[in-house]
């Protein structure tokens, strides 16, 4: 509960950093938080980092879309905001950490997973983007097949 907690916090805070508005910052912190909570439950539930990270993308993406409609403000307000739980900052410490001691092995093993992440945060946040965005097309379709 406290991790969650710091989650939001940090969240705000790093959102304050970059002007996010006022009315918004709420909403941000409750993005990162949620993507916080997906990687959490995806660690307690022994899924690797990189699902953990994939599906906290998928659910930022999805609200961001969502929020940036209902706040009439750009998506990536809460997009920028939403993934900073997300960042693979340990493992490219490790990574680094390791290649300065000459473990080179370990460094490239951290290195790759740092990686790894990164990559299902960016497929994580095109996918979901890319469905909302389907799904709005195919409503939008539908309601001018209705008027006409």
């Amino acid at each position: 509960m406290i991790r969650l907690l710091m989650g939001f916090v940090a969240t705000v805070a790093f959102a304050i950093i970059y002007n996010v508005p006022k009315r918004a910052l709420l909403s941000a912190g409750l993005v990162g938080t949620g993507a916080l909570t997906i990687r959490l439950g995806a660690e307690y539930f022994e899924f690797s980092p990189v699902a953990g990270a994939f599906f906290g993308a998928l659910f930022v993406s999805a609200v961001s879309e969502v929020l940036a409609r209902a706040q009439k403000l750009p998506g990536t307000v809460y997009i920028v905001s939403g993934i900073l739980m997300l960042v693979p900052g340990m493992s490219s410490l490790h990574a680094m950490r390791a290649f300065v001691a000459g473990d080179y092995w370990q460094g490239i093993s951290y290195a790759t997973e740092t990686f790894l992440i990164a990559g299902a945060v960016a497929a994580g946040l095109v996918l979901a983007g890319a469905l909302v965005r389907m799904d709005r097309r195919k409503q939008r379709a539908v309601q001018s097949q209705a008027d006409d």
